[in-house]
């Protein structure tokens, strides 16, 4: 089921990079640490209008090409550190080159799609690489836009809205039992909308700043009494999506049946029943 793939961010961020790389200053020949351009000095990052540059920082390498690799992965690194999130040591990193366009691969999954966070556009602006006794250091300079890292942070901080059609007055009730299994899961269902303003999906995606989107309805299908007791068969279906990707993450179709000495009570037991189904499948 897709839903077991979205682990909960707790300690580690997974980011596929994907950017471009200019034409860095890179010395041909080792350097010194004297010759460091200024950038080289900065701990963590800078801030400009638009966008924010992270200095990674390497050292005591063996080759000038694993300084370079080193000092990248750093960068990575200090992005995920932005987000409250640390990077593991013990993690895969590596960096993929197509045609000028790069992928970044740090950590493990993400809470919110179950693959990679996407850093798009980011821009190698600067390296620079250095000896040090028999070894070497290095400096890379990455910078990535404002706007992309505000799109990170929807998907970092997992918040989801949510909408119920339902003429069952026990449904927005019964329903609320499903908000603490998926906030476990890092899908935080913290604002209610109208479930006909959540039909066109691409304007809620560009609209609403969230992650993810759970759209349920319920329908009583059959309601019968046989001497006092009373019947109710309820179709609870729901449809889970990721508004970053504009992909369905998981749908449910689910049919139950409750009996009670009340129509109500019934209803209730059928929905109830409906709802436990689907929380038996997040978990």
């Amino acid at each position: 089921m897709k839903i077991r793939l979205i682990v909960v961010l707790l300690s580690a961020l997974c980011f596929v990079a994907c950017g471009t790389a200019d034409t860095p200053q890179h010395n041909s020949t080792p350097a010194t640490s004297a010759d460091r351009p200024a950038w080289t000095n900065v701990a963590e990052k800078i801030e400009k209008s638009d966008v924010v540059l992270f200095v990674g920082d390497s050292s005591d390498s063996s080759s000038e090409e694993d300084a370079a690799t080193l000092a990248l992965q750093n960068a990575f690194s200090k992005v995920s550190n932005s987000f409250g999130v640390a990077v593991k040591s013990e993690f895969d990193s590596h960096q993929v080159e197509n045609n000028g366009e790069y992928s970044y691969a740090i950590g493990v999954k993400s809470s919110v799609t179950g693959k990679q966070i996407e850093v798009k556009n980011y821009h190698i602006k600067d390296k620079y690489i250095e000896r040090h006794g028999r070894g070497y250091n290095g400096f890379v300079l990455v910078s990535i836009p404002k706007t992309e890292l505000a799109r990170i942070q929807i998907e970092v901080d997992g918040f989801g809205l949510w909408a119920l059609n339902s003429e069952l007055p026990e449904s927005a009730d019964k329903i609320r039992a499903l908000f603490p299994v998926f906030n476990k899961k890092g899908i935080k269902l913290n604002e209610k909308i109208d479930f006909e303003d959540a039909q066109d999906i691409a304007r809620v995606a560009m609209e609403s700043h969230k992650a993810f989107f759970l759209s349920i309805e319920i329908t009583e299908t059959k309601a019968e009494e046989y001497n006092g007791e009373f019947y109710s068969v309820v179709q609870l279906k729901a449809e889970l999506f990721n508004l970053l990707t504009k992909e369905t993450i998981e749908r449910w179709n689910i049919e139950s049946k409750g009996a009670a000495y009340s129509a109500k009570d019934a209803r209730g037991i059928a929905i109830s029943k409906a709802v436990q189904e689907i929380i038996e499948q997040v978990e």
